[in-house]
């Protein structure tokens, strides 16, 4: 069933394409017009999204051992998440991000099951942090999200087509009404300090802990679209007017939302049906990976 005829063209970057996964058409904006339902295409894209995070995932050893015999990373949140997606001319994903808007407080957020969460002199320092943040970010009449699952493959890693995913992600959750919001980012290849050049500070005095579920080292980081670096000013500028042509696929057809107060945003007033497994990995935390 679809709202509107979706055009073939879709938004591209060079050769590269977005896509953007909604979870139900309820949960679309008005601002995005090149929306449809299709529950098989969107089970489709999520079978995909998870197939290239296992493959990029495998080099984190615990979360090798944890992955389904497909090979899939799979999270039971992909099914009520945003997400970023970038192919090819063929169709083939490239890379993709997950974006989640927090309605609840801190334990909603994957950075809650962190080991930075359990230790006695920091967890309660990034609570009190997160905290502020979503206050902060209600005071400013904006959402607050949560960004993560940045997957690449290897020939995209370092590149602007990665940087091109991070920001459509801001723009995705600027959409949405959001303003702020909260990233942990693995220092494998480079991944925070990208996020860092984009914009992405350290949360507080918060340092960048080791974190043994996946056997390396991670940062949390928050951003903001009002401290995005100048240098990637025109880029984003670029995005925000491309995303209205981007293709966004829904699962179902959902209810409508009550407008609340946090959606203006700041600037801007068949094959695929074991993709559902039951046993998810509780991994939400997990997201920057280069």
């Amino acid at each position: 069933m679809k709202r509107r005829h979706v055009i073939e063209r879709i938004s591209t970057t060079g050769k590269l394409k977005f896509r953007i996964l909604a979870p139900t058409l309820g949960d679309v904006p008005d601002s995005l017009l090149k929306t449809s339902v299709d529950a098989r295409t969107h089970s489709k894209l999520i079978f995909d999204i998870q197939l290239l995070r296992g493959n990029v995932y495998r080099e984190y050893g615990p979360i090798a051992s944890q992955l389904l015999p497909d090979g899939r990373h799979f999270q039971s949140l992909d099914d009520t998440s945003w997400h970023v997606v970038l192919e090819n001319e063929n169709g083939r994903i490239l890379g993709c991000s997950r974006y989640r808007p927090v309605t609840g407080g801190f334990e909603q957020l994957g950075a809650s099951h962190s080991a930075l969460a359990s230790s006695r002199k920091y967890g309660p320092l990034l609570r009190n942090a997160v905290e502020r943040q979503i206050a902060h970010a209600r005071n400013r009449n904006v959402q607050y999200g949560e960004a993560g699952m940045w997957a690449l493959r290897p020939e995209v890693r370092c590149s602007t087509a990665a940087v091109n995913v991070a920001l459509m992600t801001f723009v995705l959750a600027e959409k949405l009404g959001g303003g702020l919001g909260i990233t942990t980012a693995t220092t494998r290849h480079h991944s925070s300090s990208i996020l860092r050049r984009l914009g992405g500070r350290r949360l507080g005095d918060l340092p960048a802990y080791y974190e043994p579920k996946y056997g390396c080292v991670i940062e949390i980081l928050h951003f903001s679209m009002s401290n995005l670096h100048p240098q990637y000013g025109n880029r984003l500028e670029r995005l925000k007017q491309e995303v209205e042509d981007i293709e966004v696929v829904c699962a179902s057809l959902g209810t409508k939302r009550r407008r609340s107060q946090f959606e203006q945003p700041l600037y801007e007033t068949g094959v695929y049906a074991h993709s559902r497994v039951p046993q998810p990995i509780h991994y939400s935390h997990l997201v920057s990976r280069m």
